[in-house]
């Protein structure tokens, strides 16, 4: 039997990563840009002198002190940089200890200067709730009279679905196009396949309709992915950005900072538009 497709996304799906250890990959061109980290960015309220929290790796060797990772190189014993940790001990908390290198994973609460986070609290283990959240993939269209179905069965193939997939990429105005499995667990005569773009959506599902036979859910965007592309590139040039993404779903573009505040949402949206760009703090303040 021949392989099935396997699609849950693409087009342009890429996200930030989120506060804590490793980095995940991308799925394709476009993929997240993780700029180097830059020392004086930081983005605290002036009038905020309170705490924060953060969970993560906290990392120790002979090159540095100890650490609160931002990103962590997968070797063996790991890497990783981030924010110098003061008020830091080992004693009496569980670690791994390998030539050389402590580290471990942990809640921690303190202040932050810009440069060093100032340990105010015993460190805790990490909270359970720091895995990144999961896209929702339902399709913004209402389901047709009788419910989702296929209107050509000879369009309604895994070969179709790629083409279409192809197409709906490559056509002017594309603003990305992901899959609604709809409980058919990638048979393309159940699933539901998403496609936006800026322009005419009647005139893209008569485009896509030459070459797919199965559900379709044809919407408009406010941003094309070659914009959102071209901000998340401009964005990774800016001081203190962390990480950048373009979120195909949402049409908008991520971005990371050590705090996220007002004063730098507003700058943000000033440069690239209202809710162009989402930002997003790995610091959490208390």
């Amino acid at each position: 039997m021949k392989p099935r497709l396997v699609l849950l996304v693409l087009a342009g799906l890429f996200f930030t990563p989120l506060a804590g250890c490793g980095e995940p990959e991308g799925f394709g061109p476009g993929e997240p840009v993780e700029p180097e980290p830059d020392s004086g960015g930081s983005f605290a309220p002036e009038t905020y002198a309170g705490r924060y929290r953060a969970s993560g790796m906290v990392l120790e060797n002979a090159e540095h002190g100890p650490q609160l990772c931002r990103h962590v190189a997968l070797s063996q014993p790991p890497q990783c940089g981030g924010p110098d940790i003061v008020n830091w001990s080992w004693e009496g908390l569980d670690h791994h200890d390998t030539a050389g290198t402590r580290y471990g994973t942990y809640e921690v609460i303190g202040t932050y200067d810009g440069k060093r986070f100032t340990l105010t609290e015993p460190p805790r283990p990490a909270r359970a709730d720091t895995s990144p959240a999961v896209p929702d993939f339902t399709s913004p269209c209402p389901p047709p009279p009788g419910g989702w179905r296929v209107v050509d069965a000879t369009k309604a193939t895994d070969e179709a679905l790629a083409a279409a997939l192809a197409l709906a990429e490559s056509s002017p105005g594309a603003a990305g196009a992901w899959i609604d499995q709809n409980g058919g667990e990638n048979d393309p005569r159940r699933l539901v396949l998403n496609a936006r773009f800026t322009g005419d959506a009647a005139a893209h599902e008569d485009r896509l309709r030459t070459v797919w036979g199965g559900a379709l859910c044809v919407s408009t965007a406010a941003h094309a992915t070659a914009e959102l592309h071209r901000v998340q590139t401009e964005l990774a040039t800016l001081p203190g950005i962390l990480s950048t993404g373009v979120d195909t779903v949402a049409n908008l573009v991520t971005a990371e900072v050590y705090v996220a505040t007002d004063a730098r949402r507003r700058e943000l949206d000033a440069r690239f538009g209202p809710g162009v760009v989402t930002l997003t703090g790995f610091l959490e303040p208390v």
